[in-house]
């Protein structure tokens, strides 16, 4: 299956302006970066990492197995979360100071795309893949996509295309739209009960959603406006644009509204976790467009070499196969390494994939075209232009 790069949106041009706006740290006061990879230190470091992503919710168990199968490397780790779109200016700001108490940020393709316009993360690949020495060889072809999309400035560890897909009240819909002409047309005559996560939030679900509708409506030119033409209508009927992608299930489960944006991994999350009932539905259009979703390990500029040491190491660990499968309860639709089977998962791990994990959706979704999502100046673009010609009109 042929991987597509992502058709570049209408206004690349705000892409200069957002980026000559945004402050670069002045770094001369921080540690410079080694230029091959750093050997693993002789005493064990303190590692505080920083999730904007949600990848906690994954990879926070597969973090603590590295810190108890390696006490020699890692003596404590606390966790803190933010938002995308906050992240680059916070490690600006340390960085400016000097000081700068972030090793990991945890973070989605959007955030990576802010952080490195700011150039605030050391570029891990290709100058420390002797530290990671199986990375191209073992990832899956949406882990190599997710890899390629991120520059080398993140090592991905989680990589699957898995949306848009359609969440929805079943005894409140009855047969969900299966192209967006339809979706757009049950808007018309439902105003109010479709809505999702503001993307520039960094929703995975809305981002999927608008970087796969060039693929949906053939809006190949990147100067064709099908794709804002159909999100400006859409916009008429959308209720309210939500902070968050939980904040869309919750209205969902609640009545606020009866249809949102959803991708394979939340879905299977959300009704595990019991925040959808049995009557919230999931569905792909038909023909799915499906974009990859992926997740980074990423290191600010100014992390001193014993703790990049460790972070690579740990980078290296979070992607070996019997620890990518602790992840079947809430991701098993797909993986950025080769070989993850549910038998590598402990055993009530795999029974919550079995029962959650609709097989028969990624039956459909296995058929589907991947598509790499925007990535570099395209993300601050495809933001300028949801906020100049969606966001601001509510």
């Amino acid at each position: 299956m042929k991987i597509r790069s992502a058709v570049r949106v209408a206004g690349l041009l705000a892409a200069a302006l957002v980026t000559s706006a945004c402050a670069t740290p002045d770094t001369q006061s921080l540690p410079e970066a080694p230029a091959s990879a750093p050997a693993l230190p002789d005493s064990p470091v303190k590692l505080n990492i920083l999730d904007v992503s949600g990848d906690l919710a994954h990879m926070q168990p597969v973090i603590e197995n590295y810190k108890k199968a390696h006490p020699e490397l890692v003596s404590g780790i606390t966790y803190e979360t933010g938002a995308p779109a906050d992240v680059a200016g916070k490690l600006a700001a340390q960085q400016a100071a000097g000081r700068v108490s972030i090793d990991i940020v945890l973070t989605g393709i959007e955030g990576l795309s802010n952080m490195r316009a700011q150039k605030t993360l050391v570029q891990l690949t290709p100058a420390y893949e002797s530290a990671v020495p199986a990375l191209s060889s073992q990832l899956t072809e949406a882990g190599s996509v997710m890899q390629k999309a991120g520059g080398g400035y993140g090592i991905t560890d989680s990589a699957d295309a898995n949306g848009p897909l359609l969440t929805y009240s079943k005894s409140r819909v009855g047969t969900p739209p299966a192209t967006p002409e339809e979706l757009l047309a049950w808007a018309k005559k439902h105003p109010g009960k479709f809505s999702y996560a503001n993307p520039t939030g960094g929703s995975g679900p809305a981002n999927q959603f608008i970087d796969a509708l060039p693929h949906m409506l053939g809006d190949t030119n990147p100067d064709d406006p099908k794709t804002w033409d159909y999100l400006a209508e859409l916009n008429k009927y959308t209720g309210t644009y939500y902070a968050k992608t939980s904040e869309s299930f919750d209205a969902v489960t609640k009545g606020a509204i009866d249809m949102t944006l959803t991708s394979g991994g939340w879905d299977q999350q959300q009704h595990a976790n019991g925040t959808l009932g049995k009557d919230i539905e999931v569905a792909a259009f038909d023909d799915p467009k499906l974009v990859i979703e992926g997740r980074y390990v990423t290191v600010p500029r100014g992390v001193e070499a014993d703790k990049l040491a460790v972070v690579l190491d740990l980078a290296k660990w979070m992607l070996k196969p019997d620890q990518q499968a602790l992840t079947y309860a809430l991701h098993g639709s797909g993986f950025p390494v080769k070989g993850v089977t549910p038998d590598l998962a402990p055993a009530d791990i795999a029974a919550v994939f079995k029962k959650y994990g609709r097989p028969e959706l990624v039956e459909k979704l296995q058929k589907g075209m991947p598509i790499a999502p925007m990535a570099g100046t395209n993300v601050q673009a495809k933001f300028a232009e949801w906020n100049e010609k969606i966001g601001s009109k509510k």
